[in-house]
């Protein structure tokens, strides 16, 4: 039962008993049921008012803490990398975000957002967003094709 929480495993225990079934069993049908469950969940699809943006949060090395310059001491440590957009490659991985006012939220943790390789973002706002959806988004050039993809900007 390793990678359960404690809690979990309460409920799956006090299941066995009121069920009288083994333990192990109720284990294997409960993780077989939450894989389904998220398996068969439909694809996002959001429409109506979209907000699209990208942040670049610090990561760290793992295992590496000397590489990280910290830029204060004491209680609020905060992680300070390069300047700039960052690369999956480097420790500041770009992750992609698409909120519908009042509805889903889809985020993506991609390689890089740069105009020159828009291929990540290009398929995931097609597959995501509905065409003719009003778009909103900050200036960050990458954002300037979502009318020849068939999107209001």
């Amino acid at each position: 039962m390793l990678g359960i929480s404690w809690a979990r495993i309460c409920q799956i225990h006090k299941i066995a008993r009121k069920l009288d079934l083994n333990k192990d069993d109720v284990q294997a049908m409960v993780l077989q049921l939450r894989e389904g469950s998220v398996e068969h969940k439909p694809a996002a699809r959001l429409e109506s008012i979209v907000e699209c943006d990208e942040v670049y949060i610090v990561a760290g090395h793992k295992g590496q803490p000397s590489g990280v310059k910290k830029c204060r001491k004491g209680r609020r440590n905060c992680l300070k990398g390069d300047r700039g957009r960052g690369t999956l490659a480097k420790e500041k991985p770009p992750i992609f975000g698409m909120i519908q006012r009042g509805g889903q939220v889809v985020i993506r943790i991609l390689e890089d957002v740069r105009q020159t390789t828009i291929q990540p973002i290009q398929p995931l706002i097609k597959a995501t967003i509905r065409p003719g959806t009003l778009v909103l988004t900050d200036e960050y050039t990458i954002y300037k094709r979502l009318p020849e993809w068939g999107f209001e900007h």
